[in-house]
């Protein structure tokens, strides 16, 4: 890095914004990390890396995806036209039109919209995790201490995850950085001041707060999970119009809510599989609609987890019925691609999510180099948005380094992944590690897109330890190594874990609470 960096704003208080908070707090101004091991407390520098750093969080409280509530989003938004884009659905707001002199002290006022943003969790009554907690924790900070005697151990049910990340940010003292109910409404880099200049609204009370303020470097960390991928299919708008039975999985919170109806679930993903243990004893009946035009098409790729969902999806003993996709929506009835029509009780569509970034969809960002996201299929131009491209490591913008990105992989070590991205990005910012020229960044994500394209899984566990290791190169001076005193993740063992609990909470011999 050429300029110096000072003031740093992270945007988004969950498990990634949390732990970024925490490693730039414990890197100092040389690039010399104080988290030497693996242990409670670290001491933090005497000359600190960054002068200032704010944390913006949408909500009340930390915690983002794992941050609970009974209160769900809406179910399907039947009063937006393009409501299977995040630009439908989730519209940006519009400023004040002067900001001038504006910050966080003096902001301009005005009564609030009333606008839905999303920003729910979709975490549901029961979920449980489906990787051990050995490494959903970050290699500082306090032990894991909620959920380690858990009927599901080694996994840990949702409000563990949040009891321990409530633990990291309170042994840290992370809260007093974040301003809450924050929301980021724009960002582009000034030219002339070479700064990032954040338009920012805190609403509380009825009151929209409106200011703008500059910062040297942005670290983007609003997670997945926000915004719901609502297919585009003939007549689904007016059959939810008239029916009022459609709902994204990020909506859904209890199986009693479906007792004794006949439930449609399109979409044969992890999260599909995971209600069906809850809704399978409590349903009349279940059926899933899969993306394929034919059901003789139907046959997953052949890897661990994959297996396990076909697995259960075929269990005679399960009753459940497969479709292909569905072709359309009548008044009454769903229409699949096999010409058959069924009428349902309830509609859940656990059809994924958008990646998302509202706030550099501004003219000023226009031609840049920055995160650039498109469709998970280049067939369906108006599918589903989470490709993201332009990213050395999945962390750095390419065209700028100073924005960047934590948590874009899905993976089972999420949130070790998400932290050595932090670790790296102290390491770049602080000067004591430098990034290759940007034609060897491109090679590098080409070279990773070329594997995906042939089937090869960069982000599974064998792998992802290599992926980790290259990150943590980019680290500061003295930043130990997690896997270094750590194994790393036994496939087979969450295997026949996952198998083993999801046949006891669907046969009923264990309740999840």
């Amino acid at each position: 890095m050429t300029n110096s960096i000072n003031k740093v704003a992270i945007i988004g208080g969950g498990a990634g914004g949390l732990v970024t908070l925490n490693e730039f707090l414990h890197t100092s101004k040389s690039g010399r990390s104080t988290i030497t091991r693996d242990e409670e407390h670290h001491v933090l520098p005497d000359e600190p890396a960054f002068e200032e750093i704010v944390v913006f969080e949408q909500n009340d409280s930390i915690g983002g995806v794992w941050n609970y509530t009974k209160n769900a989003d809406e179910g399907f938004p039947t009063d937006v036209e393009n409501y299977y884009t995040p630009l439908g659905i989730r519209p940006p707001r519009d400023p004040p039109t002067d900001l001038t002199n504006t910050d966080s002290t003096a902001p301009v006022e005005v009564e609030a919209k009333r606008t839905h943003r999303w920003n729910t969790s979709g975490v549901y009554d029961g979920l449980y995790t489906n990787v051990p907690i050995s490494v959903m924790r970050f290699s500082s900070g306090p032990p894991v201490k909620s959920g380690v005697d858990c009927d599901f151990h080694p996994f840990v049910m949702h409000h563990h995850v949040l009891d321990y990340l409530k633990d990291f940010a309170k042994s840290n003292d992370l809260e007093k950085y974040i301003r809450f109910n924050s929301s980021i409404e724009q960002m582009y880099k000034d030219e002339a001041s070479g700064k990032w200049v954040l338009t920012v609204v805190n609403i509380e009370n009825g009151v929209e707060k409106w200011y703008q303020e500059t910062f040297d470097a942005v670290v983007v960390a609003v997670g997945k999970f926000n915004i719901p991928y609502f297919p585009k299919i003939p007549g689904l708008p007016e059959y939810s119009s008239r029916n009022g039975n459609v709902r994204h999985a990020k909506s859904y919170r209890n199986a009693s809510d479906y007792k004794d109806k006949k439930v449609l679930i399109v979409g044969s993903n992890v999260s599909a599989i995971d209600m069906l243990q809850y809704l399978v004893p409590v349903c009349k009946e279940i059926h899933v609609s899969m993306n394929v035009s034919r059901i003789e098409d139907f046959n997953l790729e052949k890897s661990p987890a994959k297996n396990w969902i076909e697995e259960v999806l075929k269990n005679p003993d399960f009753g459940i019925k497969l479709h292909p996709k569905i072709h359309h929506f009548s008044q009454t009835y769903v229409g699949f691609h096999d010409g058959k029509q069924e009428h349902f009780d309830e509609v859940i569509l656990a059809t994924g999510y958008h990646t998302y970034y509202p706030f550099l969809n501004v003219p000023q960002n226009e031609g840049k180099e920055y995160a650039k996201i498109l469709p998970s299929s280049e067939k369906d131009r108006e599918g589903q948005l989470n490709i993201v491209r332009n990213l050395y490591l999945y962390t750095f913008a390419v065209g700028d380094p100073t924005l960047c990105h934590i948590g874009l992989p899905m993976t089972p070590l999420f949130f070790l992944l998400s932290e050595v991205s932090a670790i790296a990005i102290a390491g770049v910012w602080t000067n004591a590690k430098k990034l290759p020229p940007p034609e060897k960044q491109r090679a590098w994500i080409e070279h990773y897109e070329d594997l995906k394209r042939n089937g090869t899984s960069l982000l599974m566990p064998d792998f992802a330890l290599d992926f980790y290791n290259e990150i943590h190169s980019y680290g500061p001076k003295g930043r130990y190594n997690f896997f270094d005193t750590n194994g790393g993740v036994d496939i087979a063992a969450i295997k026949k874990a996952s198998r083993e609990y999801f046949y006891k909470v669907i046969s009923g011999k264990l309740h999840p609470e």
